[in-house]
């Protein structure tokens, strides 16, 4: 089988087989980093392929890795995942990969900025997550 190598946030390396739909996640709470990772291991196909907590480690980290779905909270530690969108979109990075909203900040006009900034999906942690996990399972049900 074919594969890919894979840095964690710790420095551990990893292989993934290249099949698996790559999810990289930017989410400073550990609780919800948590329960997304506990999401992703329960859907056939998926894999977390490492996360960040800043804008900064986000975009170091996409900038030297490959995934398919990137998964951002609005609010990090450091900067922003609309400050993540923009920022890619500015150096035309990552343009097949999907991106999602996840966050607490649901309004109008954040959903608005979210799509215009490259979001392909905007989910409310606190009522969406089965939609998104809905959303993961399609696509990699897709991918086989």
């Amino acid at each position: 089988m074919t594969t890919i190598d894979n840095v964690s946030p710790a420095g551990n390396a990893q292989k993934l087989p290249l099949q698996l739909l790559r999810v990289f996640l930017v989410e400073d709470c550990p609780e919800v980093r948590a329960v997304v990772s506990e999401n992703l291991r329960e859907i056939a196909g998926v894999a977390l392929a490492g996360f960040a907590e800043t804008e900064d480690g986000a975009l170091s980290w996409l900038r030297n890795h490959e995934c398919d779905v990137l998964i951002l909270d609005l609010e990090l530690k450091q900067g922003t995942g609309i400050g993540v969108l923009k920022q890619l979109a500015t150096e035309a990075q990552l343009p097949g990969v999907m991106k999602i909203i996840y966050s607490n900040f649901v309004g109008e006009n954040i959903r608005r900025l979210a799509a215009r900034c490259g979001a392909s999906y905007f989910f409310d942690k606190t009522l969406d997550t089965p939609q998104l996990r809905r959303l993961l399972e399609v696509v990699s049900a897709s991918q086989v």
